[in-house]
């Protein structure tokens, strides 16, 4: 599922990352890519910050690869469960030459399921959407997947990155910001929120359904589509004996019972 975002305000940029942030869960993957000062490490502070994590502590992590941020079990919970650590592991890899150097970072131990991860200048790894690098991920432990890219528009061809930061501060030029996330995160309970803050509020996957009693999102194949679970669909049911369906012709003898 694509959403795109267009903006001239680097603050935005760093808002849409807090509401990513807020949707993420333990063994999550955001690949994020974009031409050198495009926003990718403000955009890392929001996605911390929308975590319950302290952003002032983002940096970009060129020289030593990988960076932990980690927030205390007792803080106030951000888009994590109460009671469990929020982790997040922020990977650039600006100055790796291609997958064959992960070893180098210990990327099973990245990827081993309890943190989200973030990895910047990604496409340097092969990790387009159409060319999964998971091989290096222990059995058991593939997380799942979003893809995001910040280009600039409205800026000539050929200016190099300060022009086209120069350009968008005087109103010539924006960015483009593409994210691309796995269906199944519809399901989460912030997923609403997340998609308003996109400007896409109310947009659920194909063939999705929005439960009639909460309105969540609802995936084909669950087993009380379209009510996203058993309670919600009693409660509808319930709807029937206030009077809020109506048939639209009168009852037969015997249906009655039906």
């Amino acid at each position: 599922m694509r959403l795109a975002f267009h903006t001239r305000d680097e603050h935005l940029t760093e808002g849409l990352g807090r509401a990513l942030g807020a949707l993420l869960r333990a063994g999550d993957v955001v690949a994020l890519d974009g031409e050198l000062g495009a926003g990718k490490t403000r955009f890392v502070r929001g996605v911390c910050e929308g975590m319950g994590l302290d952003p002032a502590q983002v940096c970009s992590p060129t020289f030593v690869l990988v960076n932990e941020y980690v927030r205390p079990i007792h803080a106030t919970p951000g888009g994590v469960a109460a009671g469990v650590p929020a982790i997040l592991r922020h990977v650039d890899a600006y100055r790796l030459s291609g997958p064959g150097d992960l070893e180098s970072i210990g990327w099973d131990r990245v990827v081993d399921g309890t943190a989200v991860v973030v990895v910047e200048w990604a496409a340097r790894l092969g990790m387009g959407m159409d060319t999964p690098l998971w091989r290096a991920v222990p059995p058991g432990t593939e997380p799942s997947r979003a893809q995001m890219r910040i280009e600039s528009e409205g800026v000539p061809e050929g200016v190099d990155p300060q022009g086209a930061l120069e350009a968008e501060a005087e109103g010539r030029g924006g960015r483009r910001l593409t994210l691309d996330v796995p269906d199944a995160w519809a399901s989460r309970a912030e997923w609403d929120r997340f998609a308003a803050a996109w400007g896409a509020k109310g947009k659920i996957p194909p063939k999705w359904a929005r439960c009639p009693t909460t309105e969540r999102p609802v995936p084909p194949d669950s087993s009380t589509f379209p009510f996203v679970d058993a309670r919600a669909r009693m409660a509808d049911l319930g709807k029937w004996m206030t009077g809020s369906y109506r048939v639209s012709r009168e009852i037969k003898p015997g249906e009655d019972e039906d």
